[in-house]
């Protein structure tokens, strides 16, 4: 039997990863299991090259990561800190934001967007009883500023990772753990201003009792994204703000992480895992618990698409999209290529995990880029920043799912907002990002 092309194969496969992302019909980790198969079985890859994503050290510093995550929860210390706005914040609207928007970021920075946002949901809930403010006008901005906060370090989400590995392949060097704050201080700083004066008018005012019963087949799939403990845990009510046992054991070890991982000493990933280990063998996370805190899920939708990006290099598909973008746009100005990139990233990454759309618009970028013969490293991190920017539905993100019905909200509540931030992002990604990362 004649073999089909690799790169009519290869967008052949990426089609079909789409349409069952888009239905939400089929599990996430079957779709991510299935690419890996088909890109062997039509050939595009050996099989050791399909699989090598669930091997590969961005997967295992991620998998590292969730357990970080559930340890610092399980000792306390996310709800310590949310104790401290709840005895700080008083009652203004703005103050109580302003307080949120930084607890927020300084947790997502370091345990990641859905932990923090999982942490802060019930903190956010009982501001909102105490200060007599709707929850409505609450639990979207602590989504939406820990996506904005999920830019300032390497381990803000799993797509910085995975754009950082890239940028090591494609641009020579990875982005430094802090670098992304270099655009992620502003865009949190303007996100949180910008809910500030237009959040009164933009969000509905209501309680959580207008929320919907039940989850559409969407909305579970994006909650899948979560490992356990957080689904389960959203919307509990905090009732212990006390630092528990082994909580300084984390804070030293989360410490001891970001130090290897700021000064380049280790590599992340054997930061990542000497971390998560250290936590297991001082007893502040328990083997069961251990796996109930990861989110298999991502994992493996992560090492199902990794092999895709990977194909769209080696096959030369990602040069005949960048071919066919630039003859479009031309090729005099990078911006305007970059912009057409990014806006492909805001919209698809509104209806599928803005990982899986990173992974198959990023080797695009990287061709776009080789063919103008400038650096990778704006086109990727714009990629990052227009990734961030998943503002206009309830499952653009799992943060965004998890504040649904704790705020009340229903599906078209979000673009309110989410529009002129999704704008701020675009021009970020556009304009700002060439600025510090030089064409």
């Amino acid at each position: 039997m004649e073999r089909v092309d690799p790169i009519v194969a290869t967008f052949l496969i990426l089609a079909a990863a789409i349409v069952a992302f888009l239905s939400a019909r089929v599990p996430l980790e079957i779709v991510a299991v299935g690419v890996a198969l088909a890109l062997w079985a039509t050939g595009v890859l050996t099989l050791p090259e399909a699989l090598a994503g669930f091997g590969d050290p961005t997967v295992l510093f991620i998998a590292s990561l969730f357990v970080l995550a559930s340890a610092l929860d399980t000792s306390g210390v996310t709800r310590w800190v949310g104790s401290v706005i709840l005895a700080r914040a008083g009652t203004r609207r703005g103050r109580i934001l302003l307080w949120v928007g930084g607890i927020v970021a300084v947790l997502t920075a370091l345990i990641s967007i859905n932990g923090a946002v999982a942490a802060l949901i019930p903190v956010a809930a009982v501001i909102a009883r105490r200060a007599k403010v709707p929850t409505s006008q609450l639990m979207i901005p602590l989504a939406f500023v820990a996506s904005a906060a999920s830019l300032l370090t390497l381990t803000g989400t799993p797509v910085n990772v995975v754009v950082s590995d890239l940028a090591a392949t494609e641009a020579g060097r990875p982005f430094g753990f802090f670098e992304f704050a270099l655009v992620g201080i502003p865009l949190v700083a303007a996100t949180i201003a910008v809910i500030i004066v237009l959040g009164p008018r933009l969000l509905p005012h209501h309680g959580p009792d207008a929320a919907p019963a039940t989850h559409t087949e969407r909305e579970t799939e994006t909650l899948s994204l979560l490992p356990e403990s957080v689904r389960t845990g959203a919307v509990t009510t905090v009732t212990d703000t006390r630092l528990g046992r082994g909580s300084r054991r984390t804070l030293v070890i989360t410490a001891a992480m970001v130090v290897l991982l700021a000064t380049g000493v280790a590599p992340p990933a054997v930061a990542g895992l000497a971390a998560a280990a250290a936590v297991v063998a001082t007893r502040v996370v328990r083997l069961p618990d251990l796996y109930h805190g990861i989110s298999w899920t991502t994992l493996v939708l992560i090492a199902g698409m990794i092999p895709l990006s990977v194909a769209f290099l080696e096959t030369g598909a990602a040069d005949v999209v960048a071919a066919g973008l630039l003859s479009v746009v031309g090729e005099a100005d990078p911006h305007l290529a970059l912009l057409v990139v990014c806006v492909a990233v805001v919209v698809l990454g509104q209806f599928i995990s803005n990982v899986a759309t990173v992974l198959i618009i990023a080797p695009v970028a990287a061709s776009i880029a080789a063919t103008l013969e400038v650096s990778a490293l704006p086109f990727l991190m714009a990629l990052t920043v227009a990734g961030a920017a998943s503002f206009l539905t309830p499952v653009a993100t799992p943060a965004n799912l998890m504040v649904m019905a704790p705020g009340g909200y229903r599906f078209g509540d979000y673009w309110r907002l989410g529009l002129p931030l999704a704008a701020l992002f675009l021009v970020a990604a556009v304009l700002y990002v060439p600025l510090i990362w030089r064409f």
